[in-house]
Order: C-alpha cells, then sequence, then structure tokens
C-alpha cells in the first residue's frame, strides 16, 4: 500500500504516542475529524489500523473510538553489518521484535532476508548499518559488497552510518528529543547530531567528527587516539575490554576525563539540549556515574537531564536496523 504523507504521519503518531481517537489525531494534524475520519478509513480496511473500543470524550452523551496500528500488516527489516558478523532483526510497525538471527556472512545474511520475506507482510526497504568512514577499507569494501548483493537480490535497501542509526534509534524511543549530540564509544569514538529532529550532514555528506576533537593543544593526537580500546587496553580481547575498564579504576578514570573535556567543549559549542551516550561501557552505573562526575568538575552549567544514556543498549542494538527503517519510512518527514 501507497501512503500519503498525512497518512504516514498519522501512523506515526500512533507508533510514537499510542492508542488515540480521531479527534486527537485531528488536532495533532492539523486536519479535519472529517478528514481524519476519510483518510483512516482506507487504512483500516488495509488491516494497518485497527479499532479498540469506544472512550468517553467528556460530553454528555458523546463517546469517541480509540484506534491504534494493526501490528501484523507491516514488517521493518535491518541488517547491521560488523567485521565478522551480521546482525538481521525484524520489528512490526510498533518496533516489537519479530525475529532476531546472528549470521556470519554477508552472503549468507541476504540468502536468508529473501527466503525469510516470504512469511513476513510487504515492506519498502531495508536499512543496512555500516560502520567506518569513506577511505577506510573495510568500509569501503563493506559497501561494494553491500551493494553488490542487494542489487543482485533485487533487494531495496538504504545505506545508514551505524553512529547515526543510534541518533535514530534515540529520535524513536524519544520523539521529543530534536536537538542532541550523540557519542558513542567503544572501540573508538563516533558521533552524530540531531537538531530540528534531523541529522546533521555537510555538503559532503558527512557527519560530525566528535572523536577527531583535539584533547590536548601541545599534543596532535586525537580523543579517538588517547582512548580508542587500542590505546588503553592494547592486547586485550574487545570483548573482555568493557570488563578491563571498569576493574581498572585508573584507566576508567583517564578515559572517562578525556571524554568529558570534550563534551563540555562541544556541550558550549553546539547548545544543543541534551548530550546522549551511547556503547556497552555505558550500561555500566559506574561508568556513567564516573563521567558525570568528571563533567561536573568542568562545567556546572551541564544539567543532570541534559546527559542521558542508552541504559538497555545490548537489547536495543539488536532491533536498530529495523528501528531505522520504521523511523524513515515513516518518521522522518
Amino acid at each position: 500500500m501507497i501512503f500519503s504523507l498525512n497518512q504516514r504521519k498519522l501512523i506515526g503518531l500512533l507508533i510514537t504516542d499510542g492508542p488515540q481517537s480521531r479527534k486527537a489525531l485531528a488536532s495533532k494534524l492539523h486536519l479535519t475529524n472529517a478528514a481524519v475520519t476519510v483518510m483512516t478509513q482506507s487504512l483500516i480496511e488495509e488491516g494497518f489500523v485497527v479499532e479498540l473500543g469506544e472512550i468517553e470524550s467528556g460530553k454528555v452523551g458523546r463517546k469517541e473510538t480509540l484506534i491504534d496500528l494493526g501490528i501484523d500488516k507491516y514488517v521493518a527489516i535491518g541488517m547491521d553489518v560488523r567485521s565478522d558478523y551480521v546482525n538481521l532483526s525484524f520489528t512490526d510497525i510498533q518496533g516489537n521484535l519479530l525475529e532476531y538471527k546472528k549470521i556470519h556472512h554477508l552472503e549468507d545474511a541476504v540468502e536468508y532476508v529473501q527466503r525469510a520475506i516470504a512469511k513476513y507482510p510487504p515492506f519498502e526497504e531495508i536499512s543496512v548499518l555500516c560502520r567506518g568512514y569513506k577511505g577506510l577499507d573495510f568500509f569501503d569494501q563493506t559497501i561494494e559488497q553491500v551493494e553488490r548483493l542487494m542489487s543482485a537480490a533485487r533487494l531495496p535497501y538504504r545505506i545508514v552510518h551505524n553512529v547515526s542509526a543510534l541518533a535514530i534509534l534515540h529520535k524513536f524511543y524519544h520523539p521529543m528529543d530534536s536537538n542532541f549530540l550523540l557519542v558513542k564509544y567503544g572501540p573508538g569514538v563516533g558521533s552524530a547530531i540531531m537538531t530540528n529532529g534531523q541529522l546533521l550532514r555537510n555538503d559532503r555528506n558527512r557527519g560530525s567528527e566528535f572523536g577527531h576533537m583535539l584533547v590536548d593543544g601541545s599534543s596532535p593526537r586525537t580523543l579517538e587516539e588517547e582512548i580508542s580500546y587500542a590505546t588503553v587496553a592494547q592486547g586485550i580481547e574487545e570483548s573482555e575490554v568493557v570488563d578491563y575498564l571498569l576493574s581498572s579504576k585508573a584507566t576508567l578514570d583517564f578515559v572517562m576525563s578525556k571524554m568529558a573535556y570534550c563534551l563540555v567543549n562541544a556541550h558550549v559549542l553546539l547548545a544543543l539540549e541534551k548530550i546522549v551516550i551511547a556503547g556497552s561501557l555505558f550500561v555500566s552505573d559506574e561508568a556513567f556515574a564516573s563521567l558525570k562526575d568528571k563533567i561536573n568538575k568542568h562545567q556546572k552549567s551541564i544539567q543532570a537531564d541534559d546527559l542521558v544514556r542508552i541504559s538497555d543498549y545490548q537489547q536495543k542494538e539488536k532491533k536498530i536496523g529495523s528501528i531505522v527503517t520504521l523511523y524513515y519510512h515513516f518518521l522522518n518527514l
């Protein structure tokens, strides 16, 4: 089904705000009640929207009917491409995880999607998340492989940088947050800026480069060079770095001090509403508390509510690709 712009807006409101009446939707969409009634009728006939039942309207003798999304009529698909495996996620239109699969080769992941879509409702495209930057061998080779395999399989797709995807993930779950800096730590330092509800890009289609900030005027080393896993946990397996940092207070303090210094400068320069911290390390209360403590020593103007984290990072990361698909199709208007 091809949705009109207003239908996409309506579906987006049901995704972010949950079930509501046609009257409430009309108010939010700045449309008449009659226009929303007509618009929802075709969505109900196709099964994308369902009626839940009547509620009191607040006026004597009048009731309103709540409507919600029909979760069985749309599937969002995402592929998160790592160096040694691919995360596949399938979610319904509300972002509930239907299926998660970890596959070791991109070719096998593409074949799995081809077989899987036969049992799922129609979809628009697949979000493919890639890591790195243009000019990096792994990134360039991944993009080339994705384009070749997806085109050969005749699957519609959109390539998204993984840190930009994290910003979209936060926006999906916190729709009122429209101006923020997201910083993801480990094994390097990545970032994305959301301003006025849109990802910030320059004319070369590059995002923010928080990790490339200089930390010390007397040294040419960037933040990423100072606190990357390869620097602070040399010789330790990537899967064990978080445990190592949490067990080594001196190293954790060093990492948090460097990051706090750059976050304070970014906050002053950008004047955004929030700083969102992501990464497996920050699932730990200890690590997040350490970062907040270091920030407070530099800058008192960053309030407690200004700094937030994706605390359930591992759970949300499983479905990040399909959440990005939902966002671009229904919320990025």
